[in-house]
């Protein structure tokens, strides 16, 4: 085997491969990418953990078709180091399982990489993209920053540790995410369906870390098949199983009315709280809000250090109210929406809060206050 890449467009898609790579693995093969040479010029790059699993298709000049199977994250390092944009692998002739890495025309520095059999490495079923739903990438790109945090990380609540996607009205999908004290919920239009797509569907939190790494530009193609989903973001290829369980019905947590309503300046809104955050118990991360007219005061009081406290200007409609609230929720729903302005509703000290973005009923965020002193 003998092949020439260029080196950044290399450790971008051996990046997407390694991402997914579990180095608490039992099975030693599963630390590997899966590389192919074909004499057609593709290079396949290819990782698998056992649930989700990643293909790179990548153009390159191959000299000598060949597979071998290569440390991920050796290989990276290898790669990494390489002071020329072009790098030239090759099989030693006594051993195709052994790896020469060198730039090219160059045999300084010289790297033997040392893998095992390609046909050891576990092979995954190829998706016919006979039906799929095209999303423009910086609306996957705003749905998944919009809901990952509020993402459980409890694997005990296996249905909350996945992004639940359904196409609630014909033409949009819906990212719903949940912990059980929180919800996030954005739903946008997407570019196309072809065939029938199944959504209502939990897609692992994990794999979405892969697939915001690997967006570019252009679209993505999406679709679900035999308990599987399936993302195609240009030339890289996204599989993972879904999450089992029963999704909570989160239309019934969406209050319904407005009694207290602010609008207030997202901006301002975010820096007052995290100013006012570094006073905080470490462990209940309370904050106090006091929502009136023209104006709303955060503060918290620390039973050691002391307090802090700082006022913002908003608009206010209904009567004056204190909430108190981990200022981790509200925090984490500011540094990621796009609106100027937010409106936030409260309608008592112990309803859920729901804030969203002015103009905007397609996203919605709701967190539940704490216990008030």
């Amino acid at each position: 085997m003998k092949f020439i890449v260029n080196k950044d467009e290399f450790i971008h898609n051996l990046n997407a491969a390694d991402s997914i790579i579990n180095v608490k693995t039992p099975l030693a093969i599963l630390l590997n990418v899966y590389i192919e040479a074909l004499e057609d010029g593709n290079i396949i790059i290819q990782s698998y953990n056992g649930d989700n699993g990643v293909k790179v298709e990548s153009a390159g000049i191959v000299e000598v078709p060949g597979k071998v199977s290569l440390s991920s994250k050796k290989l990276l390092e290898v790669v990494r180091k390489m002071p020329d944009d072009k790098i030239v692998f090759e099989s030693k002739e006594d051993n195709e399982n052994d790896i020469l890495i060198h730039p090219e025309n160059k045999e300084n520095p010289l790297f033997n990489l040392i893998g095992v059999s390609a046909d050891t490495f576990p092979v995954f079923t190829e998706f016919n993209w006979e039906s799929y739903i095209r999303i423009a990438q910086e609306t996957l790109e705003e749905q998944i920053e919009s809901t990952e945090f509020a993402v459980s990380t409890d694997v005990s609540k296996i249905a909350f540790t996945g992004s639940y996607i359904e196409e609630t009205v014909d033409g949009f999908l819906s990212f719903v995410a949940t912990d059980g004290k929180r919800l996030a919920v954005i739903t946008r239009e997407y570019e196309e369906k072809v065939g029938e797509v199944e959504t209502g569907v939990i897609i692992p939190q994990k794999i979405f870390r892969t697939i915001h790494g690997s967006l570019g530009s252009g679209d993505v193609l999406f679709s679900v098949h035999n308990s599987q989903a399936f993302f195609k973001i240009g030339n890289i290829y996204i599989f993972t199983n879904l999450v089992e369980g029963k999704f909570p019905k989160y239309k019934d947590v969406i209050p319904a009315e407005k009694i207290n309503t602010a609008i207030v300046a997202t901006d301002s809104f975010l820096t007052a709280i995290d100013t006012v955050s570094v006073m905080t118990d470490a462990e209940t991360g309370k904050i106090k809000i006091e929502v009136g007219d023209k104006k709303a005061v955060i503060s918290t009081t620390h039973p050691i250090y002391g307090v802090a406290k700082q006022e913002i200007e908003l608009e206010f409609s209904g009567t004056t109210i204190t909430i108190a609230i981990n200022y981790r929720s509200i925090y984490d729903f500011l540094k990621v929406v796009k609106s100027k302005e937010i409106e936030m509703t409260l309608n008592s000290q112990s309803s859920p809060v729901l804030l969203k973005p002015i103009k905007d009923d397609n996203y919605m965020y709701i967190t539940m206050p704490m216990k008030i002193d």
